[in-house]
C-alpha cells in the first residue's frame, strides 16, 4: 500500500507550505540527499548522489538524536544510491556499512540527519534531515536553523510502516505491511 504525503505541519493555519523533501541545503557543499529510510530494526538509510559526478561518503556521519555513525570512505557513482544498513542489509543492493550504531528507526516516530562532522549543534555541519511522525525531535532545531527544515514540518508515517521514500517531484510516500 502506498500512501500520499505531500507534507506536515502541527499549525494548520500556517500560511506556508511546509517542504519535507530532505534535501541539502543549497551551497552546503553537500552531494547527498536522503532518499528513502527503511524502517523497523534492521532498517537502511539510503543517500543519493544526486551529482554529474562521483562523490565520497567518507568523513559523514548518519545521526539519529544523538546516535552516530561514521560513513566508510566509499565512492558514490553519479546518480547512484549508498545505503546504510542499521542490521545485516541482507536482500539489499548498494549497501556498504551494516551495523550502523543509530538505534533502530522506528516505524511511528523518527529523524535521520547527515552532518559533516559530529558537532550535532552546528547548523553549518547539518547537510540533510527527515524527521517522521511527530515534531520536534533531537535534531530538528539544528535543521531549521540550517534552512533545511521549517518548524512544524514532518513527514507522517505509520505504526505498521515499513519504509520512507522520496518521489521524483520530493513528495514523501510510506510503504506499509
Amino acid at each position: 500500500m502506498f500512501v500520499l504525503i505531500a507534507c506536515a505541519t502541527a499549525n494548520p493555519i500556517e500560511t506556508a507550505t511546509p517542504s519535507v523533501t530532505a534535501t541539502p541545503r543549497s551551497g552546503s557543499g553537500t552531494l547527498f540527499a536522503i532518499d528513502e529510510v527503511g524502517l523497523g530494526p534492521d532498517g537502511h538509510i539510503s543517500l543519493n548522489n544526486f551529482t554529474d559526478q562521483p562523490a565520497s561518503i567518507g568523513g559523514l556521519f548518519l545521526c539519529q538524536g544523538s546516535k552516530c555513525f561514521e560513513l566508510p570512505n566509499v565512492e558514490v557513482a553519479p546518480g547512484a544510491i549508498a545505503r546504510i544498513a542499521v542490521g545485516s542489509g541482507t536482500g539489499l543492493d548498494g549497501v556498504v556499512a551494516k551495523g550502523a550504531t543509530i538505534g533502530e528507526l522506528r516505524p511511528s516516530d523518527g529523524e535521520i540527519a547527515l552532518y559533516a562532522s559530529k558537532n550535532l549543534n552546528d547548523p553549518k555541519a547539518i547537510l540533510a534531515y527527515l524527521e517522521w511522525g511527530s515534531t520536534p525531535h533531537d535534531n530538528t532545531q539544528v535543521a531549521i536553523d540550517a534552512g533545511l527544515w521549517i518548524k512544524g514540518s514532518f513527514a507522517p508515517s505509520a505504526e505498521n510502516a515499513t519504509r520512507l521514500f522520496r518521489t521524483e517531484g520530493g513528495l514523501w510516500l510510506f510503504d506499509e505491511k
